[in-house]
């Protein structure tokens, strides 16, 4: 039920939600801006180039997933494209996020997969040797483990470990709970420093 709730979720609210350093980079950017993704992350643990890695993972990954890459800091040949996209979107997956390059970003739109990459390249990644999926790895500066969730939206991906799903989807609802409160005392005229009780650090 949790991973049902925590998908629906802004990242802002996951963030504030935990206590450790779960969201990656900013450098990580979506590229497919307005697309949300959430979902069970699948790792993918490339060596330099190796495109195949991540259509190992994709061939293997279940409906629902997300693909998280690690590209070893490779920003020279692109990881995933628009036809990836397009076998990533027939196979129901959530979406992919990589530390690394892509390409195709128009396509990639047109398609409504949701995509997120540290860079942007037209050249395609062609090293033919089988890096490792579904083991611990760090995207964006953050480990990420086989089963963590997700979340990825304008704002950033933040990554929630699989043990703490239940945790921080409860707080994440408070947040929100509360952030809806606080937006309507703001439409009452009340202003925001006073309800977050911040005008007593400067008056």
């Amino acid at each position: 039920m949790s991973e049902h709730r925590i998908a629906t979720l802004p990242t802002a609210a996951l963030s504030d939600a935990q206590t450790g350093l779960t969201t990656m980079h900013p450098v990580i950017r979506n590229r497919t801006p307005g697309l949300k993704l959430a979902g069970p992350a699948v790792t993918v643990q490339c060596l330099v180039g190796s495109i195949i890695t991540v259509h190992q993972a994709l061939a293997a990954a279940q409906p629902g997933s997300v693909l998280v890459v690690d590209g070893l800091g490779d920003h020279v040949s692109a990881l995933f494209g628009e036809l990836m996209g397009r076998d990533a979107r027939a196979a129901n997956l959530a979406g992919i996020v990589v530390d690394g390059a892509i390409r195709d970003v128009a396509g990639l739109g047109e398609l409504g997969f949701p995509t997120f990459s540290r860079w942007v390249t037209p050249r395609v990644g062609t090293n033919r040797r089988l890096g490792r999926i579904n083991v611990p790895i760090s995207c964006g500066g953050i480990p990420v483990s086989p089963g963590d969730w997700i979340v990825g939206d304008d704002d950033g991906v933040v990554v929630v470990p699989r043990a703490e799903i239940d945790s921080v989807t409860a707080s994440g609802l408070a947040i929100e709970d509360k952030e809806v409160d606080i937006a309507g005392q703001i439409d009452d005229g009340t202003r925001i420093a006073d309800i977050l009780g911040m005008r007593s650090q400067w008056e």
